[in-house]
């Protein structure tokens, strides 16, 4: 009975340790294919959205891995909307700011300017600052009919005059659209 009883206490304490372990794995296994499929997933294929180009040369080395520095003037909502290459991360705003309107894709960027995206009552909606490459963009939900973008840094500021129905900065702004020019600040 003895031998009977240490082998019961045996097996119950390894099923005590093993629920803990069974249920850790599977938790890892349901939030492996996040990490599978989260950034770093592989490079971008731009040929896949011929329109967010938007008048760029080609990209540099490293544009085309997924992550915030990448691709800046080119169109962000051509790939980050739903049913999209990166349709898993929308973005409601995005562009990049340089230092002239005429700037290609890769040169000119302002990093650290302040982009203020507000309603066309000039309430501002959100706040976002660029990163390295210039670039800025936004998930957050934003209400409005027409918004009115302002971007500034180091006492410069600069405001679009009118408001707009769209917040795809790209798809506008690039030499030759219909803004006439990148978004910029010198």
């Amino acid at each position: 009975m003895i031998a009977l009883h240490r082998i019961s206490d045996s097996v119950r304490a390894r099923s005590l340790v093993a629920a803990p372990c069974r249920r850790f794995l599977l938790g890892l296994l349901v939030l492996l294919p996040l990490f599978v499929a989260g950034p770093g997933c592989g490079p971008v294929d731009i040929n896949q959205e011929p329109s967010s180009a938007a008048g760029c040369e080609p990209p540099q080395a490293g544009d085309l891995e997924p992550q915030p520095i990448m691709l800046p003037g080119r169109r962000c909502a051509a790939c980050h909307e739903k049913g999209h290459q990166a349709g898993r991360r929308v973005w409601t705003a995005a562009g990049t700011v340089y230092d002239r309107p005429d700037s290609p894709c890769n040169s000119g960027v302002v990093a650290g300017a302040k982009v203020e995206i507000a309603d066309e009552t000039r309430k501002v909606l959100v706040t976002l600052y660029t990163n390295s490459r210039g670039n800025f963009y936004t998930s957050e939900p934003l209400r409005y009919t027409g918004i009115i973008v302002r971007v500034s840094k180091d006492g410069k500021t600069r405001e679009m005059q009118g408001a707009m129905g769209s917040t795809d900065c790209a798809a506008c702004h690039y030499p030759g659209g219909s803004a006439g020019g990148r978004v910029y600040l010198n």
